[in-house]
């Protein structure tokens, strides 16, 4: 059945983790298959998340969406999975090597992007080498540096208190923080991204690209870094996982990632199966 597209969303915004994905990793089949339907249907699904190009594109492969993509949390934007690339930002290299330098030192887990790969340093009994598409083992944090990276990424609650505190004193024009938080508040992740990367500049680009207007815009996502992208949207939705800060910043609360909120919310403005 075809929508009359003059009543929906000419676009939807939809983050990856904690909103389409499971908590196990897995995209949610009903959201899925709704975000599959509105793409028939002639709207644009852009897929907007902290994650490096080739896993967005993976996902954006299984959704059958071949429109724009917001990567690395605004850090690169592409036309569609393929490219090509139309915001492209890093930071210097002299601070991907300190922080490297760092998780070197204390054997911190981090994971480095630069260009298209990311870089995570070797485990024990682990091959070096390419580990799959885009994904490279390294024996070491500072192998990765081998020009401006454009992401580091750590769950490790050292290396997130440490990490933070050297952006915040020494390099805070050069870099912006995204931190990632559990629904009970406490900290998941901490992102490095470059001064100026957010989804909500990157959905401005792509906005501007497609010639589509704000009041045409559906967002839905589940963390503070997906405020910005709300702030860009008629209607924004935040999962019931999100932080508290997310639903009050959003036009209405669907179920959890993991009741399939994204397809209860699709469903309440008539997208069909």
């Amino acid at each position: 059945m075809k929508m009359d597209r003059d009543k929906f969303p000419k676009l939807i915004a939809v983050d990856l983790d904690g909103t389409l994905l499971t908590s196990d990793g897995k995209l949610a089949f009903q959201g899925a298959q709704l975000l599959k339907s509105a793409t028939q249907n002639g709207m644009h699904v852009v897929l907007a998340s902290a994650r490096f190009p080739a896993s967005v594109r993976s996902f954006c492969h299984l959704l059958e969406v071949n429109g724009p993509m917001i990567c690395m949390n605004g850090a690169e934007v592409y036309a569609s999975p393929e490219g090509p690339v139309l915001k492209s930002l890093t930071f210097p290299k002299k601070i991907g090597l300190e922080i490297a330098s760092l998780a070197d030192i204390n054997g911190w887990e981090i994971s480095t992007t630069v260009g298209s790969i990311n870089y995570y340093r070797q485990r024990p009994g682990q091959a070096l080498g390419s580990l799959s598409e885009g994904r490279i083992v390294v024996a070491n944090c500072t192998d990765a540096i081998t020009a401006n990276p454009s992401r580091i990424l750590t769950h490790d609650p050292e290396a997130i208190e440490a990490i933070r505190a050297l952006i915040e004193s020494k390099y805070p024009d050069s870099c912006c923080i995204d931190l990632h938080y559990n629904e009970d508040g406490s900290i998941f992740s901490l992102g490095i991204f470059p001064k100026g990367a957010n989804k909500g500049t990157a959905l401005d680009l792509i906005l501007h690209h497609l010639r589509i207007n704000q009041s045409d815009v559906m967002a839905i996502g589940d963390n503070v870094n997906d405020i910005p992208m709300f702030e860009r949207a008629q209607t924004s939705v935040a999962m019931s996982n999100a932080t508290a800060q997310v639903k009050q910043m959003a036009t209405i609360v669907a179920p959890s990632n993991d009741d399939e909120g994204v397809a209860w919310a699709l469903r309440e403005f008539g997208i069909p199966s």
